[in-house]
């Protein structure tokens, strides 16, 4: 009997095989005969390897994101291709990044702009680094921070492109909000919040076995019971106030805490209806924003803005409160005891479709005034939030400010406001690593010269401070009174609190204001004893006297870990101590 070789099995069956092979064997598998090398090249194959390696991809003008359909036009095979390129630059980039201070914000600026989402698998990659790499602390640490720029940076892109669009996709447009905060732990994604309200609405459908015998009205009803019963619309008084429920993917994905605001509970109602068919849509009315739903026969309301006429069949809905259907003469007489809205124009805009533009002001506005009013939910008290409002509003504003005065007016402060907290927090040496969003977005909206040339010297600094290398400071003569080293941690002798010595000077170099609030004369050493730059738990940057310093031989704990990768490579179990990532600025530490 004659033997068989492998070119002699039908294609399906080699095309299997290649199916249980890795990319780079079945390119080289692929060699063996022009047979063998056309069926490596099969599209269906690459575009498998493509999805298995990787997650995200940014789109572009001469790509776009793939589509995973089987009858894509997508060059898999060169996708493939580009990618490793991509992770290979990527890497080269990084691994600069870890390697000096110098340039350091310039190469994350480098990736986040450049690379963008094609940059993010590498990331969480990083971000998850072995604990026996070299460099685990900094890489977990600095892939972090790249992660949340690169989450700040797609969400305000993704309101400077809404800008010109009357009606964007809502959820895109309150998920950016979410986006923005997302810390850089988080692999969250806009296309997450998708898949939450596709299967959402798949749940809603399934459970109701009349769902496809029901009219527009009845499934408006059934979808807000639903989403009632699973606590996704409404919240109790008590928890009105909270922070957290400002933020719509926060009550899609949290397992136990949904609870909604009128905004998010009609976006949810509105996405989840739209997405079976019935035509919802948020409408501005005042006080608590409200549904409205169009008949599927007949004209719809924007065949009727030159008469202000609402067409037949229009009805509208408050699912934050409840599951009942509010008809045009209800929501009149509503407004009809307001004296801002008796007249046809008003009132047609506060019974029709609102602009998304208009939902992100709205939603934008509520977030500051919950930071003013209200005590903050515990974990949503950082000045990320506050910037995430403001960042809302200003590129969402900027196009119907010059339509309006009052806007106007409200678009400058709003402006004002942002280049006021970013130049505080540099004084600080804090955000400076959103210089980026500053200098694409902020400098082209400021108007007033001397404005534009003040946040423009601000953004220099940043830049050449990067660029400048450290003082190096080495062990000499000098120095030789130092007593601790880069990298120990210790506990406050006086307050008791532990941080990780990041620094030192000979003597106190603060300015004499410091010296004399924090009366470091009254001090048995005084001001000539060594000083310890110092990371804290917490979070905070001390400046402590040697003499308060008392070094510890424990192991760090999990927040100074995470903390530590911003100065240190890793922990050094043995001698207990972090093994220094700032040699260029302390040699001999």
């Amino acid at each position: 009997m004659a033997s068989t070789t492998l070119l002699d099995l039908p294609d399906e069956l080699i095309h299997n095989i290649f199916l249980h092979l890795s990319a780079s064997a079945a390119a080289n598998f692929g060699q063996g005969s022009k047979r063998l090398y056309k069926i490596s090249n099969t599209a269906s194959l690459w575009r498998r390897w493509c999805r298995e390696e990787w997650r995200y991809w940014e789109e572009r003008e001469d790509r776009p994101i793939p589509d995973y359909n089987l009858h894509s036009t997508t060059q898999w095979k060169q996708a493939y291709a580009d990618k490793v390129i991509q992770d290979k630059r990527f890497l080269t980039i990084f691994n600069d990044l870890l390697s000096t201070q110098q340039n350091r914000m310039a190469r994350m600026h480098e990736i986040v702009e450049d690379f963008s989402y094609d940059a993010k698998d590498m990331l969480v990659r990083q971000l998850h680094a072995p604990d026996d790499a070299e460099d685990v602390l900094a890489r977990r640490y600095w892939s972090g921070v790249i992660l949340e720029l690169l989450h700040r940076y797609k969400a305000v892109q993704t309101w400077d492109k809404m800008q010109y669009q009357d009606y964007p996709p809502l959820e895109e447009a309150l998920g950016a909000f979410d986006l923005f905060i997302q810390g850089g732990s988080s692999d969250f994604e806009l296309e997450a919040l998708k898949k939450e309200l596709d299967d959402l609405a798949h749940a809603v459908e399934s459970s109701d076995p009349d769902w496809r015998d029901k009219d527009y009205i009845a499934k408006a009803v059934a979808i807000s019971k639903y989403l009632r019963e699973h606590n996704l619309v409404g919240c109790s008084p008590e928890t009105f106030s909270h922070m957290r429920y400002r933020f719509i993917c926060h009550v899609l994905k949290h397992p136990t805490d949904k609870s909604s605001i009128p905004m998010q509970s009609v976006a949810i109602f509105c996405c989840v209806a739209g997405r079976l068919g019935v035509e919802a849509w948020p409408c501005n009315f005042p006080g608590k924003i409200h549904a409205v739903i169009e008949s599927p026969y007949g004209p719809s309301i924007k065949d009727t803005r030159a008469t202000h006429v609402i067409p037949d069949g229009v009805v509208w809905m408050n699912p934050f409160e409840n599951d009942e259907i509010l008809t045009e003469q209800m929501m009149r007489d509503v407004l009809d005891q307001m004296p801002h809205y008796n007249t046809p124009e008003s009132q047609y805009s506060c019974l029709t479709r609102a602009h998304t533009r208009a939902l992100v002001l709205r939603n934008g506005v509520n977030i500051i005034g919950s930071m003013q009013f209200h005590r903050p939910s515990p974990g949503w008290e950082t000045p990320n939030i506050a910037f995430c409002a403001l960042w809302g509003l200003i590129t969402m504003s900027q196009v119907d400010a010059p339509k309006s005065r009052e806007l106007a007016v409200r678009h400058q402060h709003w402006l004002n406001q942002i280049v006021n907290w970013f130049e505080g927090y540099v004084q600080d040496g804090l955000w400076l690593d959103d210089a980026l969003l500053f200098e694409k977005f902020v400098l082209p909206m400021l108007d007033g010269a001397e404005a534009k040339a003040r946040l423009a010297s601000v953004l220099q600094q940043i830049r050449v401070a990067d660029a400048n290398a450290h003082p190096v400071t080495p062990r000499d003569e000098r120095t030789s009174l130092v007593k601790h080293k880069v990298g120990q941690i210790f506990r406050h002798v006086r307050y008791g609190y532990v941080g990780a010595v990041i620094g030192w000077d000979p003597s106190c170099q603060a300015g004499e204001f410091w010296i004399q609030s924090m009366r470091v004369e009254d001090l048995p050493h005084g001001r000539e004893q060594s000083f310890y730059h110092i990371i804290c738990e917490d979070e905070s940057l001390r400046y402590v006297a040697e003499e308060n310093i008392m070094v510890l031989q424990e192991d760090p704990s999990e927040n100074l870990l995470r903390l530590a990768g911003r100065y240190f490579k890793r922990w050094d179990q043995e001698s207990k101590v972090f093994i220094s990532n700032i040699k260029d600025e302390y040699p001999d530490d």
